[in-house]
C-alpha cells in the first residue's frame, strides 16, 4: 500500500509543477482535467475554477443532447471499465453471492434505462433516424463486458420493455434502409437482435407492424421481396419468418400453398396452417388436411405427432371418435412416450380394445427398440426448443408400462428377472414397477384398498417409471397430470383383468412370482444395507415391510413374522435402518 502523502509535501509538488508549465500548458492540463469529471460533479469542478452557478437551458424536446448524453454515460462507463480492477478488489466479496452481474455498472442502470426511454420517445415522434443512431450506440453499451465479467443487460434495466424496444429498432432499419437493401439488413438485425431477447424467443416482423400506429411502409411490396430473401436462406430462423411472411401476404391460402409445395422440407408449416383454420373454425378441413400431411410425410418423422394432434382436435370438434382414435395411434406411432401411451388407452372406449391396443403398442415399441431411433429430421432446420423434431426413444419403463397395460405378465417380467437390485431410482427402473405391481396383483386388493407401505412402494414405482427423480419438477411433453392418468389407467387394467381371468394366476404361479419378488426384496435390502447407502434406508425399510404387508393380506401371518425377523436379524448393528424399520412398521399398524 502507497504512504498518504502530507498536505504540505503534496502542495510542494503542485506548486513546483505549476512553475514549470507554461499557460497553455496548464490550459491542457485543465481540460485533460475536465474531461475526467464525472456527470455529477461538474458544477462543483467549476465551481473550484471560480466560475458562479451554471444555468442549464431547458431542452426543447426530450431528445434533444441525446446522442451526446449517450457519449457521455460511454465516458462514465469506460472509466469504470478501467477501474473495475480497483473496485473488485474493494467490493468483489460482497458480491459472489449476488445474482446479479452488474458490479460496478450498477450505478448505470438508471440512466441507461432513461436513455433507452427518450429514443422510444424519440422514435414515437417520428424521429426515426435520430432514434437508430441512439440505439445503435445504446446496445453498443450494453454489449461492453469488462475483464472481470462485469456487464449490463436489457433485461436489467428498469421500466424498458425489451421486445418493444428491440422492435422500435428494427423498424428504425426497415425504415431507414432502402427498399432493395431491406432484406438483407433486416434479416442480419433480426438474427442479432435475438442475442439481446434470449435464446428461446424471436423477433417478428408483426413486432414491427405493432409497434407504431402507423403503417409499415412499403410493407406489400417488402413481403414479396421478404419472401423470396427467406426461400433462399437456411435454419430455422428463416423457416420461422418465412412461414410468418406467407401468412401475412397471403392468409390461410397462402399456409396452404406452402405446405402443399414445401410441406415435407418446412413441416411446421402444416401446423401453422392447421392452426389458421382452426381460427376459421374449419375443422372438417383441417381433419382432412392433416390426413393429408400424414400421407406426405415419412413415417418416422416425430413432428407427426403434432400433426396428429390438430387431426386428434379436429376429430374431436366434430364428433369424429374412429379419427379420434387414429390421431392417438399416429401420434404414439411417431413419439413413443408414456403420455401418449395413456392418450391412446384414453381414447378406445372398451377395457377389452384397450387390452388389444396395448398390445399393438408393445409391438412397436419393440420394434423402434430393435431398430434403433434414427428419425428423419427436416434438412437445413435445427430443433427448436418445444421438442417437435426431437426423437423419443423408448425406455425400459415404457415397455414395462406397455406389457403390464396389456395384461402380458410373463413378457413384462422376463426382462428383468436378473437385472441388478440397486438402480431403482435411475431412469431403468422397470424392476421396481414390476415388483410393485405383482405385490399389487398378488395382495388380491385394489388400489385404492392397499396398506400403507404397499401403497407407498406403487406410488414410489410410478414415479421413478413416469416423470422420473432426474426431472427436478419440470415437466416434459404431456406430463401434467400423468401419475393421475398412470394409476387410473392400472385401477382399470386391474380390475378388468381380475374379472376376466386374464390377470387369474394359479397357485403355483403365485408363489413363484411371490418367491421372486421376495428375493429382489431381499437382495435388494441387503445391497443398500450392507453397502451403507443411509439415504436409501428409509426404501429398503419400506420395501421389507411391504412384502409383509402381502404376505399378511395373503393369510400367510407366520411367514411375514418371519421375513421381517430376518432382515432385522441380519442388521442388529445398523440403528438408522433399524429406525427406519421400526417406522415403517408402525406405519403398518
Amino acid at each position: 500500500m502507497v504512504d498518504k502523502m502530507p498536505l504540505r509535501v503534496f502542495l510542494e509538488v503542485v506548486e513546483r509543477r505549476l512553475a514549470e508549465c507554461s499557460a497553455d500548458e496548464l490550459r491542457d492540463i485543465l481540460r485533460a482535467m475536465a474531461w475526467r469529471v464525472h456527470l455529477a460533479d461538474r458544477q462543483a469542478f467549476l465551481a473550484q475554477l471560480g466560475v458562479g452557478e451554471v444555468v442549464v437551458p431547458p431542452s426543447q424536446t426530450v431528445w434533444e443532447h441525446l446522442l451526446s448524453d449517450i457519449d457521455d454515460l460511454a465516458l462514465e462507463i469506460q472509466r469504470a471499465m478501467d477501474s473495475a480492477g480497483e473496485w473488485e478488489d474493494w467490493h468483489g466479496w460482497d458480491y459472489e453471492d449476488e445474482e446479479t452481474n452488474l458490479g460496478p455498472y450498477e450505478r448505470f442502470v438508471e440512466p441507461l434505462s432513461l436513455l433507452f426511454e427518450r429514443t422510444a420517445v424519440a422514435f414515437d415522434s417520428g424521429e426515426v433516424g435520430l432514434a437508430l443512431e441512439a440505439y445503435r450506440k445504446l446496445f453498443t453499451l450494453l454489449g461492453l463486458k469488462g475483464d472481470y465479467g462485469w456487464e449490463i443487460r436489457l433485461s436489467d434495466l428498469h421500466g424498458v420493455d425489451n421486445r418493444e424496444t428491440i422492435s422500435r429498432y428494427l423498424r428504425a432499419v426497415y425504415e431507414t434502409t432502402p427498399p432493395d437493401r431491406r432484406p438483407q439488413a433486416l434479416y442480419d438485425q433480426m438474427r442479432e437482435a435475438r442475442l439481446w431477447l434470449g435464446p428461446f424467443e424471436r423477433p417478428m416482423l408483426d413486432d414491427l407492424v405493432r409497434v407504431s400506429p402507423h403503417p409499415l411502409p412499403g410493407l406489400e411490396a417488402f413481403l414479396a421481396d421478404w419472401i423470396d430473401f427467406l426461400r433462399a436462406q437456411s435454419g430455422t430462423d428463416a423457416d420461422v419468418w418465412l412461414r410468418e411472411a406467407v401468412r401475412m401476404a397471403g392468409g390461410t391460402a397462402g399456409l396452404e400453398a406452402l405446405a402443399r409445395a414445401e410441406g415435407r422440407t418446412r413441416p411446421r408449416v402444416y401446423l401453422d396452417w392447421f392452426a389458421a383454420l382452426e381460427e376459421e373454425g374449419k375443422y372438417a378441413e383441417v381433419l382432412r388436411a392433416a390426413q393429408e400431411a400424414l400421407e406426405s410425410l415419412p413415417p418416422d418423422l416425430p413432428i407427426r405427432a403434432g400433426i396428429a394432434d390438430h387431426l386428434c382436435s379436429a376429430a374431436a370438434a366434430l364428433g369424429d371418435p374412429e379419427r379420434f382414435l387414429f390421431g392417438r395411434w399416429e401420434a404414439f406411432r411417431a413419439k413413443p412416450t408414456l403420455a401418449r401411451l395413456l392418450d391412446l388407452w384414453e381414447a378406445v372406449p372398451t377395457i377389452q380394445e384397450r387390452i388389444a391396443w396395448m398390445e399393438r403398442a408393445v409391438k412397436h415399441v419393440g420394434g423402434v427398440s430393435r431398430r434403433g431411433r434414427k428419425a428423419a429430421v427436416a434438412p437445413s432446420l435445427y430443433v427448436e426448443p418445444d421438442g417437435l423434431e426431437r426423437p423419443a426413444v423408448p425406455d425400459h419403463n415404457l415397455c414395462a408400462h406397455a406389457r403390464l397395460l396389456a395384461c402380458d405378465l410373463e413378457a413384462a417380467h422376463r426382462p428383468v428377472v436378473n437385472k441388478p437390485v440397486l438402480g431403482w431410482s435411475t431412469r431403468s427402473s422397470d424392476q421396481a414397477l414390476i415388483v410393485s405391481f405383482l405385490l399389487v396383483l398378488l395382495s388380491h386388493r385394489s388400489l385404492e384398498e392397499l396398506p400403507p407401505n404397499l401403497a407407498s412402494l406403487w406410488s414410489w414405482s410410478l414415479l421413478a417409471t413416469s416423470l422420473g427423480f432426474w426431472s427436478y419438477g419440470r415437466l416434459g411433453e404431456g406430463e401434467e397430470g400423468l401419475l393421475g392418468r398412470l394409476n387410473a389407467a392400472y385401477a382399470e387394467c386391474l380390475a378388468w383383468g381380475r374379472e376376466s381371468g386374464r390377470l387369474d394366476l394359479d397357485e403355483q404361479r403365485e408363489q413363484a412370482y411371490m418367491a421372486w419378488c421376495l428375493d429382489v426384496a431381499r437382495r435388494r435390502v441387503v445391497a443398500i444395507v450392507g453397502n451403507q447407502h443411509r439415504s436409501s434406508y428409509g426404501k429398503a425399510a419400506a420395501l421389507t415391510v411391504a412384502c409383509a404387508e402381502v404376505l399378511q393380506l395373503r393369510g400367510e401371518e407366520g411367514s411375514a413374522r418371519e421375513w421381517v425377523e430376518g432382515i432385522r436379524d441380519r442388521f442388529p448393528r445398523h440403528r438408522a435402518f433399524q429406525a427406519q424399520l421400526r417406522s415403517a412398521l408402525q406405519q403398518s399398524g
